[in-house]
């Protein structure tokens, strides 16, 4: 569609003033390592691909549906999941240190080494990541999804809010 704009005139323009496409985002990773992990934080960066669908052929011969497209949508967002807690995983059913988001704003202000010592652990998974971590999960809901990454004998959690409800 934008082939056909006048110059200046982008299809947003052209959404704006008629009321846009009305359609359910359909989100798709814009990146291809995701999330990026950076800033103590999991970062989701998508992007929507819902095309209208204007017209179909079959081509019987190759047993294929062919589609036109019409308008796309151009959306795009990014949510972040803050760090939430730091695990230091052990052979044990119990870890010897699980601290939470509350926890590691606490050592910050009171400048604690151990402070010291979580931020830098995360900060060398993050630039390892992905190649040189586990990811234990990624789930990118909005509301309730989760990141969880294991490096250097620590797991790593990040949550929408950084796990505050």
């Amino acid at each position: 569609m934008s082939r056909n704009l006048p110059p200046g005139v982008t299809p947003a323009d052209i959404d704006r003033h008629f009321g846009g496409p009305t359609h359910e985002h359909e989100w798709e990773p814009v990146e291809r390592d995701y999330p990026i992990l950076e800033d103590m934080a999991a970062i989701f960066h998508e992007r929507c691909v819902w095309a209208e669908v204007v017209n179909t052929y079959t081509d019987r011969q190759r047993d294929e549906v062919y589609y036109e497209y019409g308008r796309e949508c151009d959306e795009t967002r990014w949510r972040r999941f803050d760090l939430a807690y730091v695990t230091e995983l052990t052979r044990d059913e119990y870890p010897e240190l699980r601290l939470d988001r509350d926890d590691i704003d606490r050592l910050e202000e009171q400048g604690a080494e151990l402070f010291d010592t979580v931020v830098e652990a995360v900060i060398e998974a993050e630039q390892a990541f992905p190649n040189e971590t586990e990811v234990a999960e990624i789930d990118p809901k909005p509301e309730q999804g989760q990141v969880v990454i294991h490096h250097n004998g620590y797991e790593f959690g990040y949550e929408p809010n950084g796990g505050d409800a």
